[in-house]
């Protein structure tokens, strides 16, 4: 994000600062949006009233890791602005969707210039209070009085604003650590402890777990536990190649009692497993997905105490056309180019329905397969490798485990 100006923006009652990321409402700050929303929000300030890309928006916010990154993660973190806008400006709509292209934003943007004259415009044109010449008058405060009055304010005043600071520095600093001992934990879990699962030690899950005080209940620990277990029995490990591809904070909500936490992140993990004499078992990619996690304070540290896992829910693509774009032959390969909306590169495959391709076990070609050997885009999928016998078949896209498309239908030609 280091090519976007630092810029203050105000609209309507929201304050931006695209140099810091903070969004405020009436000069309140609002917490818990995400860093990723608030990217995205200044690459569409940048042009208000004009189409961002969803090209743009990927190569701003997700410049320095825009593998794997599509539209379906700017739609969720539109939909996350949107959801406080519509806390705090309900009559208000401030961003538009175009379908398959990309995003507008459509307030209107008042620059601190224009608020400065409108602020000097108010002053100029106020009316002149009144001064009366009767010095006797018994409505005139006398200067000490005035003076005692102003102090007294004054002061009020500064208690409540260090009161206030106190407040939020010590909810910041509790909402840091949270963070921190969420994410730590996960890099630790996924890219220490599981490289090496024979040196494991109990007491090394104390920097970032709780004890587990219920056995009747699904603690983080408990499950680590039996996986390192699992991983020694086996004699397998994780690989140096492991990595976390994708952590972003969605949430964070901490009661008013500040021991009691819950954390919701997006993750994405590209796990290389290994037997240990070095063979590789399989590589594989884990999520995007949500996760939740509870987190409480044991004698003054934040500590994990378990999480939940759900999917991502998938977008389901559509087709428009499927095009031969190489020699055809009966029961030889040749290739294809389909077309479409909402493919998703990471996870897309496709299944073939006609001769030898029955509808309780269509023929599929993987994700792995189309990695390989074709061009993905959001729109096409490019050089898709076919071999079909004769006959009239009907081929559909899903993207993981959404529904699957409309169908389009391909006839071979007889040679």
């Amino acid at each position: 994000m280091n090519n976007l100006p630092s810029k203050i923006y105000n609209f309507d009652t929201f304050r931006f600062d695209a140099n810091k990321f903070v969004l405020y409402h009436n000069d309140r700050l609002i917490k818990n949006i995400g860093e990723k929303p608030l990217q995205v929000l200044a690459v569409l300030l940048q042009n208000p009233h004009e189409l961002t890309a969803h090209e743009e928006i990927i190569g701003q916010v997700w410049q320095d890791n825009p593998q794997g990154i599509n539209s379906i993660h700017i739609a969720q973190d539109i939909s996350k602005l949107r959801k406080v806008f519509a806390e705090f400006a309900p009559e208000k709509k401030y961003i538009e969707t175009v379908r398959g292209r990309g995003y507008l934003f459509v307030g209107d943007i008042l620059s601190d210039e224009i608020l400065t004259n409108l602020k000097y415009e108010l002053s100029e044109n106020l009316p002149a209070l009144p001064i009366s010449e009767d010095d006797s008058s018994e409505d005139i405060v006398s200067p000490s009085v005035f003076s005692k009055s102003v102090l007294i304010f004054l002061a009020l005043v500064l208690v409540s604003l260090i009161g206030f600071l106190a407040w939020t520095w010590f909810s910041e600093g509790d909402e840091e650590q949270v963070r921190q001992v969420v994410k730590e934990s996960q890099l630790y879990e996924s890219l220490v402890l599981y490289k090496n699962p024979s040196l494991f030690k109990e007491e090394s899950l104390d920097k970032y777990w709780t004890a587990e005080l219920d056995i009747n209940t699904n603690y983080d620990r408990h499950r680590i536990r039996e996986a390192v277990k699992k991983l020694s029995d086996e004699g397998r490990r994780y690989g140096d190649e492991t990595k976390c591809e994708q952590f972003e904070f969605q949430s964070v909500e901490i009661n008013q009692s500040k021991n009691f936490a819950v954390v919701k992140t997006l993750e994405k993990w590209f796990i290389a497993t290994y037997f240990n004499d070095g063979t590789l078992q399989k590589n594989k990619y884990v999520g995007p997905y949500f996760v939740s996690y509870i987190v409480r304070k044991v004698n003054g540290s934040w500590l994990i105490e378990k999480s939940t896992t759900a999917r991502v829910s998938r977008p389901t693509p559509r087709l428009s056309d499927i095009e031969v774009v190489s020699e055809m032959k009966l029961r030889q390969q040749f290739f294809v180019r389909i077309t479409g909306q909402d493919f998703e590169a990471e996870t897309v495959y496709i299944e073939v329905f006609g001769e030898g391709c029955p509808e309780s076990k269509p023929c599929k070609i993987p994700n792995t397969a189309l990695r390989e050997n074709s061009k993905l885009t959001e729109t096409t999928l490019d050089n898709v490798p076919l071999t079909l016998a004769s006959g009239d078949f009907r081929i559909v896209v899903h993207n993981g485990e959404s529904q699957a498309s409309n169908p389009v239908y391909i006839e071979p030609v007889c040679n």
